[in-house]
């Protein structure tokens, strides 16, 4: 009886343990919080009323410790150079610019836009456009160059030549919007010039629009600190306060106008990639970073461009598909954004050491007695390219009646492991397949093509019905990192002036 008592017992537990594991997959494993911990968030004054709903909402959900310092932006700035801290919130993306060329900061969330009126009180009538501000007696409660709002209005006034009209009505200035627009509110100022978002909270108080401030609204976002001591826990209350339905709700119900692309809220977000195989090598350690860093569950497919593609035709939907060459991305194109090109990559013929059978261009390939191995020209982006240029150069045909070809490979890295067993006398391949296993070169050599239509481009390109389209925008618009320069890939955001690269075979644009 003791055998069949412990199988029982032995089930158990093994039930036990399935148990536990689903109950952690539903949890965040990746921003898992010791309850004694505790991140400091450094948050714009003027932003302080849906920041501080915001804070109790996300504790109250999570049981997680959120300090939230307040002061003007540039003050909190200063305090950051100093300090440490895991997110900064300041009224204007200027101050996030700033941060990162202190190399302060990293990756940054949009949030709300902030519009410069003049604020003052309903009672208050003489004061009805920019003018009326110049008029002797007027008193200006004006913010200082630590709030956002100071450098801000400052720099456009003195832009317009409008700034010196105002000066001698500055009676006193503040550190913070709130100061500013308090000041009015309690009638030791009749006017201010602040954010209309701030001043929303004061049903006492009226705006009046400026032309020049209309047409410069300014970006709320909030940015990762570099001094964060976990990044993923600190993502994790940034994802909250970004999220439409949770963080940026609160923030259009305290008058703030918010972004119009957001994510949509998930303890663990859930994504799916699709790439071309060849890029595995360069962005398969890339994947797992960002991963790690921003608390999310990634699901990652590789395989050749023609078969993801027929994939998605027959109702796979990836969140971001990495395409092996444009042409591929285009055919599927109605379900993602427009794509970014990163990488280049080149078609070459791979030859044993020494070249015995002196393969050295198309042409050889056809005069030559030889076992060739070719990419398949429906499975693949290479194939489909290969076959495109042995067209292109009219010798397509004559090669499959040659019958030299002996291999179709459904991706690239099939040619390379049929070179490594000396199955193939050549190979039509990137260049990256050969180079992203280093033992291959040490028993074959690569041989440049030199030929215009030999080159693919690899764009990446996020799905238009994603619930994540902003964190897929980090994913993409990342900063080139150590992993990514050893490897092959570094992913650029549009309109980033192109730094080039050179690894394993790809030409990189970062």
């Amino acid at each position: 009886m003791k055998k069949p008592i412990a199988i029982v017992v032995a089930l158990i537990a093994i039930l036990a343990l399935c148990y536990l594991a689903l109950q952690k997959r539903g949890s965040n494993e990746f921003a898992d919080f010791n309850p004694n911990e505790e991140l400091t968030l450094y948050c714009a004054a003027g932003i302080r009323k849906p920041i501080s709903k915001i804070i109790d909402q996300y504790s109250a959900e999570t049981g997680r410790k959120v300090n939230v310092i307040y002061n003007g932006s540039g003050a909190l700035l200063s305090q950051i150079q100093l300090g440490k801290g895991d997110l900064y919130l300041p009224a204007n993306i200027s101050y996030v610019r700033e941060a990162q060329n202190k190399n302060l900061a990293s990756e940054f969330i949009p949030l709300a836009y902030l519009t410069a009126k003049i604020i003052v009180h309903k009672e208050n009538t003489s004061i009805q456009s920019f003018e009326d501000l110049t008029k002797p007696g007027v008193r200006i409660s004006f913010a200082d160059e630590s709030a956002a709002i100071g450098k801000f209005t400052r720099k456009v006034l003195k832009a317009n030549g409008l700034f010196e009209k105002i000066e001698p009505n500055i009676t006193v200035t503040k550190p913070t919007v709130n100061n500013i627009i308090e000041d009015v509110s309690l009638g030791s100022a009749d006017a201010t010039i602040a954010w209309d978002a701030v001043a929303k909270n004061f049903p006492e108080l009226r705006t009046i629009d400026v032309p020049a401030f209309n047409a410069k609204k300014r970006e709320a976002c909030i940015t990762l600190l570099n001094t964060s001591k976990n990044t993923s826990k600190a993502l994790h209350l940034a994802r909250y306060i970004a999220a439409k339905d949770k963080g940026l709700e609160i923030f259009k119900q305290s008058g703030f106008e918010t972004v119009s692309t957001s994510d949509a809220w998930a303890d663990v977000p859930e994504l799916l990639i699709f790439s071309g195989s060849m890029l595995k090598p360069a962005i398969g350690d890339r994947i797992l970073e960002f991963e790690k860093r921003e608390g999310c569950r990634i699901s990652t497919v590789y395989e050749g461009c023609g078969t993801l593609v027929s994939q998605m035709e027959a109702g796979a939907k990836p969140s971001f598909y990495f395409s092996c060459d444009q042409t591929f991305l285009d055919r599927v194109q109605d379900r993602f954004s427009s794509g970014t090109t990163v990488t280049k990559n080149e078609i070459v013929l791979l030859v044993p050491k020494g070249n015995p059978k002196q393969l050295s261009s198309l042409e050889k390939l056809v005069s030559q007695k030889a076992k060739v191995g070719i990419a398949h020209p429906t499975k693949s982006a290479l194939g489909a390219l290969t076959h495109q240029m042995l067209d292109n150069a009219n010798l397509l045909k004559a090669l499959q009646e040659s019958s030299n070809i002996v291999l179709l490979a459904s991706k690239g890295d099939e040619l390379v492991t049929q070179m490594q067993a000396n199955a193939l006398d050549a190979a039509l391949l990137y260049r990256s397949n050969a180079m992203a296993t280093p033992s291959i070169m040490e028993n074959c050599e690569i041989i440049a093509l030199d030929r215009p239509d030999a080159v693919a481009t690899q764009p990446y390109a996020t799905a238009i019905d994603t619930p994540y389209p902003r964190q897929l925008e980090r994913l993409g618009n990342s900063s080139p990192t150590p992993m990514a320069k050893r490897t092959s890939l570094s992913m650029a955001s549009h309109g980033k002036k192109s730094k080039r690269y050179r690894t394993h075979g790809h030409s990189i644009h970062a």
